[in-house]
């Protein structure tokens, strides 16, 4: 039987068909300090649908998406929804704090590091520490990685439609 269940999944994959194999990636913990001084750990967004934004306050679809996503957060928070970004830029708060005001943003926004990208971010190594931005991560209420769009290749990093029907099949 093994065999059998071996020889559908080669036949499905031949013939162009998605398969029902879906394994499930935990999303890597983590523990940041937010821009204005506190701390978050990962571990107290369990049982919450989440969005991990990496950005950077300079970044044209970034400042797009940070205000989008904020609609989404307002929106989808009272049904369990979380929005978290996560700043790369080098000022840390100096850049943040500035950015959250003008663009009205309440959800939470962490200063990164390499390690969480790293973590997070396929094929991103510490010799090549490079990703496009806005990269965003969608995690499902049992803390698994439900997806993975970064600007220029998944649309869902910039198309807050697409990225809002991801969200309402995990709520």
């Amino acid at each position: 039987t093994v065999v059998s269940v071996a020889l559908l999944f080669s036949f499905l994959q031949a013939s162009g068909q998605e398969t029902l194999v879906d394994v499930k990636q935990a999303a890597p913990y983590f523990i940041l300090p937010t821009w204005d001084g506190n701390t978050l750990r990962s571990t107290s967004l369990k049982g919450k649908v989440v969005v991990l934004e990496f950005f950077q306050t300079w970044c044209p679809d970034c400042q797009k998406s940070g205000a989008e996503l904020e609609k989404l957060y307002q929106k989808y928070k009272n049904r369990g929804l979380v929005v978290v970004g996560i700043s790369h830029d080098r000022e840390k708060s100096a850049a943040v704090a500035p950015y959250l005001k003008k663009y009205n943003l309440t959800y939470p926004v962490l200063l990164g590091d390499i390690s969480v990208a790293l973590n997070y971010i396929p094929g991103m190594t510490p010799q090549t520490p490079k990703f496009n931005i806005p990269y965003v991560v969608l995690i499902d209420r049992d803390g698994n990685i439900a997806g993975r769009f970064q600007q220029g290749r998944e649309k869902e990093a910039t198309d807050i439609n697409l990225l809002e029907e991801r969200i309402k099949k995990l709520l």
